[in-house]
């Protein structure tokens, strides 16, 4: 029986692997009650690039760059120097985190004096392995007023490489207060023996691991028939959803240092 436990075995794995494909799916397909979190966030107030002020004088190689103050840590850079022995560039190799203010920075080494330079600042978002997507940004609760400020967002790779979800900068804002942030929640993957699948995803992943198995039996007419089946009822899901919810994408766009709304 060494044989029949073996393919058991790989069609549970298989079947879980489509399950969870699936399942991520529709996971992802909107803002769905049990995945969407609203909730206040604290930013994190990072240093996102240096500017020359003065390049200074004499400078045989680059002077070393160093960060002091503003209540933050882990902050590098690294200078240039151009062949009049000044300091033309700095590029920021370590973004920093948990600053509160604008860090002075110094310059030593290099032969060379005189050359000055200030930090730019920028909010950051950091998901974590909470986040895996966010859908809006504001600056106050957006169910406890009549009306809110919305904050432009761009979702960014985290520059850490680590496995988390990734991070999310707030261009033209320079503060570590408090947002109010509308997010889907990672998804949580599930094993053979899961018990809190998704109610309204199991009849969409159950037909769609089926296709996925007459796939790869060959059977490609037919995988495609029950595919076209399974994204007919999570269409049914999201129909309702939207019916019971009156769910609205927005988009923001910065102009002039000001973000407006569109509803789609």
């Amino acid at each position: 029986m060494v044989g029949v436990d073996s393919f058991l075995t790989a069609e549970s794995t298989a079947a879980v692997r489509s399950f969870n494909r699936f399942g991520k799916l529709a996971w992802d397909r909107t803002a769905w009650p049990f995945n969407s979190v609203i909730e206040q966030i604290i930013p994190d107030l990072r240093v996102r690039s240096v500017q020359v002020g003065s390049g200074g004088s004499s400078y045989t190689s680059a002077p070393t760059v160093a960060f002091s103050g503003g209540g933050g840590n882990s902050a590098a850079a690294t200078a240039t120097i151009n062949s009049d022995g000044e300091v033309n560039g700095i590029a920021v190799t370590n973004n920093g985190t948990a600053f509160t203010g604008v860090p002075t920075v110094s310059f030593s080494g290099g032969g060379g004096s005189g050359a000055t330079a200030t930090a730019s600042m920028l909010t950051y978002i950091d998901f974590g392995t909470t986040i895996s997507e966010i859908f809006r940004v504001t600056t106050n609760d957006p169910y406890g007023t009549a009306s809110t400020s919305e904050l432009a967002f761009r979702n960014i790779q985290d520059a850490s490489g680590s496995s988390e979800y990734g991070e999310a900068i707030l261009p033209d804002r320079a503060s570590n207060a408090p947002v109010w942030v509308h997010y889907r929640a990672g998804f949580p993957g599930y094993a053979s023996d899961s018990t809190v699948f998704p109610y309204i995803f199991s009849e969409y992943a159950v037909l769609g691991a089926y296709s996925d198995y007459l796939a790869t039996d060959g059977q490609f007419d037919k995988a495609q028939v029950i595919q076209a089946q399974a994204e007919a009822i999570i269409l049914q899901e999201l129909d309702k959803l939207e019916r019971q919810q009156g769910q609205q994408q927005y988009v923001n766009f910065i102009t002039y240092g000001t973000t407006s709304q569109i509803g789609l």
